[in-house]
C-alpha cells in the first residue's frame, strides 16, 4: 500500500538548499507545502522555485524550540513531515559537540515528539552518509554497520548526532508506531548549494561561469558519489509517498562509481571552454574527515521498492543542468556570488 498524495507537507529547513529543492518537487506533485525554519526560500533558492515560492506557507521557529514546534504542527495538521532542518557544517561542529547534540539531535527527537503527538502519517529524515564509519565492504547498503568494536561514525559530533536521529526515530517507531523513513544523501550539488559544501562544485562551477580563475589549494584525490540535488529531491519524495512494507533507510547516491574532485573539475573545464580550475593533490580539514567512509553506494532497495532512478547518474550531466541554471539566473539579473 502507497501513502495517498493528499494533506499538507511540513519541511523543516525547507527554505534551505536540498529543502527548497523538496518543495518544488512537493508543489509539483500536487501537495500544499508548509515549511518551518528561519524563513522561505531567498535569492538563489527563490529562483528555483519561481513563482511557485508565494504558495507556500511559511512558519519562522527552530527544530530545538519545541512549544513553537508544536503549535506549527497542532495548527497546520501536516499529513507529512520532510525533516530536513539542522548544521550541516561539519568543522563547526566538530569543537562543539553540545550544539550537535542540542539542534541535530534534540531538533531531530522534536520533530518525532511533535508528529507523534498529532498522529502525523510519516516523517522522511533527512540524515547523512557522515552516519558510516570506516568502509567495511561495498557497495555500502543500508545493513552497513554504523558502529564498529573500535569507531563509530566518521564525521565527529555531526555524524553521531545524525546516526542517533536515526536510532531515535527507530524507537519511535517501536513505542508509538511513528512511520519514520531516513534517507542519507551523498556529497549533495547543484545550483542554490552552500559555499562551505566540503564537495567543491560550487567552488568549481560558479567561478568558472563568470569567467575567473580557480585554485583551491587541497581536495583533488578525494573520491566521491556526487548527487545532484533534484535526484534528492525525487526521492524525498518517492519515500513519502513509498509503499508501507518498504525499508526504512535509503541512500540518495548515483549508485555509479566514485569520481574525485580533480575529474570533477575538469568536467568543469570542458563543459566552460576557457575555464581555469587547479586543486592541489592533498587533502584538507574537511578531506581528511570523509575519506575513512566514502565508498560505492548502493541503491538498489530505492529501485526495486519505490521504483526510483537518479536521472543524473552522469555526473557531466548534472554539472551540466548545474551550469545551465546557473546561467540563467545571472541572466536574470542574480548576484554572482549568492549562497554565501
Amino acid at each position: 500500500m502507497s501513502r495517498s498524495p493528499d494533506g499538507t507537507v511540513l519541511v523543516t529547513g525547507g527554505g534551505g538548499f536540498i529543502g527548497t529543492y523538496a518543495v518544488r518537487e512537493l508543489l509539483e506533485r500536487g501537495r500544499r507545502v508548509c515549511i518551518y525554519g528561519s524563513g522561505g526560500p531567498a535569492g538563489e533558492r527563490r529562483f528555483v522555485l519561481g513563482g511557485a515560492a508565494d504558495a507556500v506557507a511559511v512558519e519562522r521557529g527552530s527544530i530545538d524550540d519545541l512549544p513553537r514546534l508544536v503549535d506549527v504542527v497542532k495548527r497546520h495538521r501536516p499529513t507529512a513531515i520532510v525533516h530536513l532542518a539542522g548544521i550541516v557544517d561539519t568543522l563547526a561542529l566538530a569543537p562543539n559537540p553540545y550544539l550537535a547534540l542540542r539542534v541535530n539531535l534534540q531538533g531531530t527527537v522534536n520533530v518525532f515528539e511533535a508528529a507523534r503527538l498529532f498522529d502525523v502519517a510519516r516523517v522522511v529524515n533527512v540524515s547523512s552518509i557522515g552516519v558510516l564509519p570506516t568502509v567495511q565492504y561495498e557497495p555500502i547498503d543500508a545493513a552497513h554497520p554504523l558502529v564498529l568494536a573500535t569507531e563509530g561514525p566518521g564525521s565527529g559530533a555531526y555524524g553521531a548526532a545524525k546516526a542517533a536521529g536515526e536510532l531515535f526515530g527507530f524507537a519511535y517507531g517501536g513505542a508509538y508506531g511513528l512511520d519514520v523513513r531516513t534517507i542519507r544523501p551523498s556529497a549533495v550539488y547543484g545550483f542554490g548549494m552552500q559555499w562551505h559544501s566540503a564537495n567543491y562544485m560550487k567552488q568549481f562551477v560558479e567561478p568558472a561561469v563568470r569567467g575567473e580563475a580557480v585554485r583551491l589549494p587541497s581536495g583533488g584525490p578525494l573520491p566521491r558519489d556526487y548527487t545532484h540535488v533534484l535526484d534528492v529531491a525525487t526521492l524525498i519524495a518517492a519515500v513519502l509517498e513509498g509503499p508501507d512494507d518498504a525499508d526504512r533507510t535509503f541512500y540518495a547516491a548515483t549508485g555509479e562509481l566514485l569520481v574525485t574532485a580533480a575529474q570533477a573539475a575538469r568536467m568543469v573545464m570542458e563543459l566552460v571552454p576557457g575555464s581555469s580550475i587547479e586543486i592541489a593533490d592533498v587533502l584538507g580539514p574537511d578531506d581528511m574527515i570523509e575519506t575513512a567512509f566514502r565508498g560505492v553506494l548502493s541503491i538498489e532497495n530505492a529501485r526495486t521498492q519505490l521504483g526510483w532512478q537518479p536521472v543524473y547518474r552522469s555526473l557531466r550531466e548534472g554539472i551540466a543542468e548545474y551550469i545551465a541554471r546557473y546561467r540563467a539566473y545571472l541572466e536574470a539579473g542574480g548576484i554572482g556570488d549568492g549562497g554565501r
